[in-house]
C-alpha cells in the first residue's frame, strides 16, 4: 500500500502523512485509530518499537 493510498483511505491530508512518516507531525490518537483501521491492525501497534532482527 502507498502512502498516498494509505492516506486517502484514513481521511487524512497525503501531506499530513508524509510529515507523520517523516517525525514532523505528531498524530492525535483519533488519527492513529484512522491508520490502524485501514491497516486492519490494532492502534497500539503503531506505537510499539519493531522487532530486532536476528
Amino acid at each position: 500500500m502507498t502512502l498516498e493510498t494509505l492516506a486517502t483511505e484514513a481521511g487524512l491530508a497525503y501531506s499530513y502523512m508524509g510529515g507523520i512518516e517523516r517525525g514532523q507531525k505528531n498524530p492525535s490518537l483519533n488519527v492513529a485509530e484512522k491508520i490502524a483501521k485501514v491497516l486492519e491492525s490494532d492502534p497500539a501497534t503503531l506505537f510499539c518499537a519493531p522487532p530486532k532482527a536476528k
